[in-house]
């Protein structure tokens, strides 16, 4: 895996993250504002912007899609934008702005061709990168259907190329179309950020998933939120880094994620709210878990296909991290499930946290050394009755239908998603009207103790439903100043005396890690709270110099802690105003 490549991009991408969309556009060489009438206008301009070679003319555009009028209109597409065979090097980067007068943003839809079918996928790429943000993804059409096969938007077999979506909301994908899928490809790089997958559900079994990637590199995906799924991320196993961070995840058939062999992973901050909740039978749980496993929102096996060429990864080397995350299955899920085993020809085995194969891993700390949770809690986040009644109803229906096998199943697990009178049902063809910017539900929750239960003392979950969190939080991945020294493998594990000593308001710490992994760098005041998480995540082995800024804070007595695996040193430092 490329993991010199990963860091360079999680560098670059997440500071992307960070801009806002309106100065995203305006720093750009070349702007050009695409109207969303007549339909296909959309696809028919960036068509336009490619030479009969495939090259692009401008590589350096920005498509900004911006609304004027005082009724909203979709960006209806026509045709599949091909990013074929000389894209490499170059980035699609399309950027949303909310109506003026409606607040909305804008709606990119499916169109309905001549023949009745429908124009698939969105994007299809081979070569190069994608960035969109602000935009509404609807894959239902205006009459109502959704197309089976690939009506998904993003779609390819692209190397060395990343997918970046900040900001947007993907809605009905149904039928076997995946919101967001890669095959095949390698050292491919998804960052997902600030966005919400909602109504992504449909058969009976092997459903749509939110994303699918294979042969990633790195899959990033922080303060997202997903919404009545059937499965959350499905990948093939050869995955590098997966950051799953601050997502919040309600009402989930089937996997939260099912990537047994990755190497790297940093799970932390999140809510698992009815998450697997469809449950397995004893006769078909060899599709859910590892052997005979039970069904589980962390699941892990061995590298079988890791640990062989080109990869050779080893169980020793592996590094993941569970940390600060809270999972809940609502009681009628696990009393639907209890009553159905006094009936049901195989019994139905629910959900759980962690297998048992899962939990001996991190356990055996001689073969796996680099792995470790702590922190991880059932606690019911106290979500809107208005929105989880009918939710948990729904996913009962599905569960026996499922496992009885009396009726088709897919019906009834969308008749939460499509009742007429579900206020949180897909956006309508009038959706400027009914629906809420961006979208009616809103899962900001009632118990207390999750609010400040993540790392530095936010709210588990998606931040989006604390905004003024969210901006606090990504005001912090900002004022630590990195730069990594001495790019060569140091001699010892080492946490430095900061320098100067006392300071203010700023002072710089040193790091040396002797083998890549998760680490984390964080402040603590005299009390043993936390203050400020200076770093978090996965870094290769060197040696790194921080600049941290303390300028918020009182004068005092600060400890500051360095952890990688199990190594872990703490200093002490003196702040002086």
């Amino acid at each position: 895996m490329k993991k010199v490549l990963t860091i360079m991009l999680l560098t670059t991408i997440s500071t992307l993250f960070l801009v806002p969309s309106s100065s995203f556009a305006q720093t750009s060489s070349d702007t050009l504002y695409v109207s969303a009438m007549p339909p296909g206008n959309i696809n028919n301009v960036i068509a336009g912007d490619t030479t009969a070679t495939g090259a692009r003319k401008d590589p350096n555009r920005v498509y900004v899609l911006q609304q004027t009028g005082t009724v909203d209109t979709t960006y209806f597409f026509t045709a599949t934008i091909n990013m074929l065979n000389n894209f490499s090097g170059v980035t699609l980067t399309i950027i949303g702005k909310n109506n003026p007068n409606t607040g909305m943003p804008p709606v990119i839809e499916p169109f309905i061709l001549n023949d009745n079918s429908t124009p698939a996928p969105f994007t299809e790429c081979r070569t190069g990168n994608i960035s969109v943000d602000n935009l509404y993804f609807l894959g239902k059409r205006t009459d109502g259907l959704i197309s089976s096969g690939n009506n998904r938007f993003f779609d390819g077999t692209p190397v060395d190329s990343w997918l970046r979506i900040n900001h947007c909301v993907f809605d009905e994908f149904t039928k076997e179309s995946d919101a967001i899928i890669s095959y095949g490809g390698d050292s491919n790089s998804f960052y997902i950020n600030n966005t919400e997958f909602r109504n992504l559900q449909d058969r009976a079994f092997w459903q749509p998933t939110v994303i699918f990637a294979e042969a990633a590199d790195t899959l990033e995906l922080v303060n997202n939120t997903y919404f009545g799924i059937g499965i959350g991320i499905w990948g093939n196993d050869n995955l590098g880094y997966f950051k799953f961070q601050h997502n919040t995840m309600v009402g989930c058939a089937w996997w939260p994620f099912r990537i047994y062999q990755v190497d790297t992973a940093l799970i932390s901050d999140n809510i698992f709210y009815g998450t697997y909740a469809g449950g397995l039978d004893s006769a078909s749980i060899k599709y859910g878990g590892l052997g005979n496993e039970a069904p589980s929102v962390i699941s892990l096996d061995s590298l079988f296909q890791f640990g062989l060429p080109p990869y050779n990864e080893t169980e020793a080397g592996r590094h993941i991290v569970v940390e600060n995350n809270a999972y809940f299955w609502p009681k009628g899920i696990d009393s639907t499930i209890a009553a159905m085993n006094d009936t049901a020809k195989n019994k139905i085995v629910p959900p759980v946290w962690m297998n048992s194969q899962t939990a001996a891993m991190f356990s055996n700390k001689t073969a796996w050394p680099g792995l470790s949770e702590a922190n991880n809690d059932s606690a019911d986040p106290g979500f809107s009755p208005s929105i989880v009644n009918p939710m948990v109803a729904s996913l009962d229906s599905f569960t026996v239908a499922r496992w009885n096998g009396s009726v088709s199943t897919s019906p009834l697990w969308r008749q939460f998603i499509t009742n007429p009178a579900n206020v949180f049902g897909p956006v309508a063809k009038n959706w400027a009207t009914t629906q809420g910017y961006p979208v009616p539900e809103n899962f900001a929750y009632s118990n207390a103790t999750l609010k400040t239960a993540g790392t530095g003392s936010y709210s588990l979950g998606d931040l989006n439903w604390y905004p003024a969190q969210l901006k606090e939080w990504e005001a912090g991945q900002t004022v630590n100043a990195v730069k990594q020294t001495k790019p060569e493998i140091p001699a010892e594990f080492n946490l430095s005396q900061n320098y100067p000593n006392p300071f203010n308001p700023s002072t710089e710490i040193k790091v040396s890690l002797v083998r890549p992994g998760i680490m984390s760098l964080t402040i603590y005041n005299v009390l043993g709270q936390v203050v400020n998480v200076v770093d978090q995540g996965y870094k290769p082995a060197g040696t790194y110099t921080y600049n941290v800024n303390m300028d918020k804070y009182a004068s005092g007595v600060y400890f500051y802690s360095l952890r990688e695996g199990s190594n872990l040193l703490t200093r002490k430092m003196l702040l002086l105003k």
